[in-house]
């Protein structure tokens, strides 16, 4: 298999933007406060020493974070390094992320609404400007050219991190209530892209592997409103409404306990670091 083939193979309908945007709108408030606990800065952490071990954080570094979300990582970045840029497609997030360096008193960080999967380097001027580009979890690496581009944009060295294997047990049991089968899982594809096309490139990354567990706890209608927007990305239907609605909040009904929907995830991740 040459490098055409996993091109090919991987690919994102630019049409989905819209509602990517409207999804992770939708999740900023948890992911704010997520990354805001004890597990989150562990984990953070747990990245922050990784760079380091490996001379990618120095002091006079320009960092950019694609993904960016509440921009936990990139205030980190910003205490440490010279210059941080992040971007996200959610306005949402990018208000938490602004509100976040605001409270550490960061003036070296900057927040830009962006797909990254639409961004032009050569009109933003980021062609090799950053010595990180930092992509942590991050869906809009999603194809051949998103992956690429991380290396156009970067004069030194770039992070990538993503799930290898996810067991969302109540998500999938759900879709099996709701359509009747199990859901086609994604999770591996890209990383399995991503390793490719970057040795194909010339690119030889170190990947190292970790086992997370985490939980996730919503009140009802939140969860029914959450769930219903994933299943309908999963199975790529039309907007979730009417009785596979209904089916959706009377499954998540009779599961709550105190008007709360609790669900345990587990997952392998992978960390993929290269020099460009």
């Amino acid at each position: 298999m040459n490098i055409d083939y996993f091109t090919e193979a991987w690919k994102k309908d630019l049409s989905e933007l819209e509602d990517t945007q409207q999804f992770w709108n939708m999740r900023a408030d948890e992911f704010n406060n997520q990354h805001g606990n004890k597990q989150g800065e562990q984990r953070r952490q747990q990245v922050i020493e990784f760079l380091t071990s490996r001379d990618m954080l120095p002091a006079d570094a320009e960092i950019l974070d694609i993904g960016c979300g509440p921009g936990k990582y990139s205030v980190e970045f910003a205490q440490k390094t010279k210059q941080v840029t992040g971007i996200d497609i959610s306005p949402k997030m990018l208000e938490y992320a602004c509100e976040n360096a605001w409270q550490h008193k960061l003036d070296n960080v900057l927040f830009e609404l962006s797909p990254w999967e639409t961004l032009s380097l050569e009109e933003c001027g980021w062609q090799k400007k950053y010595d990180l580009v930092f992509a942590s979890m991050c869906p809009g690496i999603s194809s051949s050219d998103s992956l690429l581009k991380m290396c156009r944009a970067s004069k030194d060295a770039c992070f990538l991190s993503g799930f290898v294997e996810r067991k969302d047990n109540l998500r999938d049991k759900l879709h099996q209530a709701v359509y009747g089968k199990n859901p086609d899982h994604r999770w591996g594809k890209n990383i399995y892209y991503a390793i490719n096309l970057l040795w194909l490139s010339g690119y030889y990354p170190e990947i190292t592997y970790y086992d997370n567990e985490f939980d996730h706890v919503w009140p009802l209608d939140k969860a029914v409103e959450l769930y219903s927007h994933q299943l309908k990305r999963m199975t790529k239907l039309s907007p979730v409404t009417g009785d596979i609605d209904d089916k959706i909040a009377g499954y998540l009904g009779s599961i709550a306990v105190d008007g709360l929907v609790s669900e345990k995830v587990q997952s392998k991740i992978a960390w993929l670091c290269w020099k460009v």
